[in-house]
C-alpha cells in the first residue's frame, strides 16, 4: 500500500500569540463537540476514497492546541482513525501541547490510547521572553509538563524554541539551549522569530514598537544553535530541526519529501496524487460545510509540472542531506540537470550547493542563505 501522512487540525487555543499566523481561534467550549463530530464525519468521507486505500505511517495533531480538547475526544479521534484507515504498526503519532493545558492523567490516557510522540511549545525558559511572545504558560509549567510527559511514558519528546527576539542577548539564547538540553529531549526545533502579515506583531512593527535584531545577529543565533546542539550529539537534519539518532520527525519528512498527505479539520491542507486542496478556516463554516456535504474544501488546484518540480525542490532542500535526484527524475519524467542547468551553474559557482549525479543539497554556506537559494529554483 502507498504511504500517507495524516494531519488533524484542532483550531482552539487558550490565547492567540502575537506572532501566530496559524489558523487558531479562542476556545469555544460550546462548539468543540460539534467540531469533533464534523471531523469524524470528514474522516469517514475520505476513508471511502483513494486515501482509504493508503497506509497511514504518521499521524500529527496540530493546531491551535490539540490539548485544549477534552481528553475523551482525543481518544475518540485516534480510535476512529484506526477503525477507518489502515495504520502501520510503527506509526508515529504526534500531538502538540501547550504547557498550560496538560496534566498527568490526560497524558497517561493519551499514551494508553496510542499517542507516542509529544511536541511541547516551550519557546523560552525566561519569563520576560514568554511575556514578550504573548505566551500564556509559565516556566514552572514547562518543567512540570516535561516531567509529566516522561512519567506518562512518552519516550519521544520534542521541544520548540524561538530565537532572535527583540533585545535577546546571545547569553540568554545560550541559556535557553542549555535548559532545553538539560531536559534530554529526543528532538528540538529552533526557529527565529518572523513577523507575518495580519498578526498583532506585524501591527506593532508597523508602528515602530517592535524591532527584530539585525540579520547578521540573527545568523549568529542560528550558528550558535547548530554549534551547541550538534556538539551535544544531536543531528542537524533539517534547517530548523535537530534530533537524537533515529528520532527525526517522520511526519515532517513526508512534507519535506513532498509525499501524499491528508489534512482533516478547519483550514487543513492536503496533497494527494498531485492535487492540493484546502478546507475553510473558520471552524463554524467548516462544521456547516461538513454537515451539508461531508467535506469542507474551499479550493482545489492541480499543480502544473514546473510548479510541482519547484515545490519538490523547495521542500527537499530544507533537509540537510538534500534531495535525491533519481526519484525526482522518475517522478517528473525529466532530466534534473537539463531542467535546472542555469540555476545549478550559478549556485555551484557561488558555492551555495553541493551536487552529484544522485543528490543536491545546500552547502554549509548555502544553509545560512537557504531562503534565497531555494527561491532560485521556483522563480
Amino acid at each position: 500500500m502507498n504511504p500517507l501522512g495524516l494531519y488533524i487540525h484542532i483550531p482552539y487555543c487558550l490565547h492567540k500569540c502575537g506572532y501566530c499566523d496559524f489558523n487558531s481561534h479562542k476556545i469555544n467550549t460550546e462548539e468543540m463537540d460539534s467540531y469533533v463530530t464534523a471531523l469524524l464525519r470528514e474522516m469517514g468521507h475520505y476513508a471511502k476514497g483513494p486515501a482509504g486505500e493508503k497506509l497511514i505511517t504518521t499521524i500529527f495533531l496540530g493546531g491551535g492546541t490539540p490539548t485544549t480538547l477534552p481528553i475523551h475526544w482525543l481518544e475518540e479521534i485516534l480510535q476512529n482513525i484506526h477503525k477507518r484507515f489502515s495504520v502501520s504498526d510503527n506509526c508515529e503519532i504526534t500531538f502538540e501541547a501547550n504547557p498550560a493545558t496538560v496534566s498527568l492523567e490526560p497524558l497517561q490516557r493519551m499514551r494508553t490510547a496510542g499517542y507516542n510522540r509529544i511536541s511541547i511549545g516551550v519557546q523560552s525558559f525566561h519569563e520576560h521572553e514568554l511575556k514578550l511572545l504573548d505566551r500564556v504558560h509559565s516556566i514552572e509549567e514547562i518543567h512540570m509538563t516535561v516531567e509529566r510527559a516522561r512519567e506518562a511514558g512518552f519516550d519521544n519528546l520534542s521541544l520548540d524554541l524561538m530565537f532572535a527576539l527583540p533585545h535577546q542577548t546571545m547569553a540568554l539564547w545560550e541559556d535557553n539551549l542549555a535548559q532545553a538540553l538539560a531536559k534530554n529531549p529526543e528532538h528540538l526545533s529552533t526557529y527565529n522569530l518572523t513577523i507575518e502579515p495580519e498578526t498583532a506583531f506585524h501591527t506593532l512593527q508597523a508602528k515602530g514598537k517592535l524591532t527584530l535584531p539585525p540579520d547578521d545577529f540573527q545568523l549568529e543565533f542560528y550558528k550558535k544553535s547548530i554549534q551547541t546542539l550538534t556538539g551535544a550529539g544531536y543531528q542537524h537534519y533539517e534547517i530548523s530541526n535537530f534530533c537524537k539518532p533515529g528520532k527525526q520527525c517522520r511526519h515532517n519528512l513526508i512534507y519535506w519529501n513532498n509525499d501524499d498527505t491528508l489534512g482533516l479539520g478547519a483550514g487543513a491542507s492536503s496533497f494527494l496524487g498531485g492535487t492540493r486542496f484546502k478546507n475553510y478556516n473558520l471552524p463554524s463554516r467548516y462544521i456547516r460545510e461538513i454537515g451539508i456535504a461531508g467535506t469542507a474544501v474551499e479550493f482545489t488546484e492541480q499543480l502544473e509540472p514546473s510548479r510541482a518540480m519547484g515545490e519538490t525542490l523547495m521542500l527537499g532542500l530544507r533537509l540537510k542531506e538534500g534531495m535525491a535526484i533519481p526519484p525526482f527524475e522518475e517522478r517528473f519524467q525529466t532530466s534534473f540537470h537539463k531542467t535546472y542547468d542555469r540555476v545549478i551553474s550559478s549556485l555551484t559557482e557561488k558555492n551555495l550547493i553541493t551536487l552529484d549525479d544522485n543528490r543536491i543539497a545546500l552547502s554549509p554556506k548555502g544553509l545560512f542563505l537557504a531562503d534565497s537559494v531555494i527561491l532560485e529554483f521556483i522563480a
